[in-house]
């Protein structure tokens, strides 16, 4: 291994809120399908080129489908699903070509069973990969993550105390940094519980635009903050 390799500082886990397909779609005079499509296609490219990060990820989290997107035009949700059900198909093989372990991160209420059957195939054969842990947060909500954890307890006799040990992916670390692209100032109910002492992070770059250049720069910005956890 390489010095340079050796001497990248770490960071635990960043989530990014991808936002502005919509509007970099307008922008271009395109459809808002196709915005949606490149900002898939951008996903994969920015896994692609993770290893160009001047710092070392255990995990990343994208944001791909939140469980208040069911409210949208229906046509629009049957184009979305159409799109990510091709993404996880191109990116089974970006992560075994790249050492990525993939986690859908989310609820398995109302995905069809083809979709879960996708979903399942692309965690299953990249669960022994060794590299950066990527969370495809998917038919997710934190009110709901909350929701549905509480329920899993109603149903023991002898739960533990600690509310997270049934979240979705419970082993998976709270994000040390929230990126949200697109200008937007908010959260969205995006890991509400987990990004309690996370470091937020607000760009007006409409998220097709986000490459491996605008990550690094974002964490160049996390390394310069002090963080006290409530010390």
């Amino acid at each position: 291994m390489s010095s340079s390799k050796l001497s990248k500082k770490k960071i635990n886990h960043v989530a990014i809120i991808m936002d502005g397909n919509g509007r970099w779609a307008k922008k271009n005079n395109l459809q808002k399908k196709t915005g949606h499509e490149y900002g898939i296609k951008n996903c994969i490219s920015l896994c692609k080129s993770l290893r160009d990060l001047d710092y070392k990820l255990n995990e990343i989290s994208f944001y791909v489908f939140s469980a208040e997107n069911w409210r949208r035009n229906p046509s629009e949700i049957k184009n979305l699903f159409n799109l990510i059900t091709e993404f996880y198909r191109d990116f089974s093989s970006t992560a075994n070509d790249n050492n990525l372990k993939i986690r859908h991160y989310g609820s398995r209420k109302k995905l069809s069973k083809k979709l879960l059957s996708i979903i399942d195939e692309v965690t299953a054969t990249t669960k022994d990969n060794k590299g950066i842990i990527v969370n495809l947060l998917f038919n997710y909500g934190s009110r709901q993550e909350i929701n549905d954890a509480v329920d899993k307890i109603k149903k023991l006799k002898n739960p533990s105390k600690n509310l997270r040990n049934y979240f979705y992916i419970p082993e998976s670390k709270d994000p040390d940094f929230i990126i949200r692209t697109g200008g937007q100032i908010r959260l969205s109910n995006f890991m509400l519980w987990q990004s309690a002492y996370a470091e937020l992070y607000f760009t007006k770059v409409l998220w097709p635009d986000f490459k491996i250049s605008n990550l690094n720069r974002a964490l160049d910005q996390l390394m310069k903050r002090k963080r006290n956890y409530g010390q």
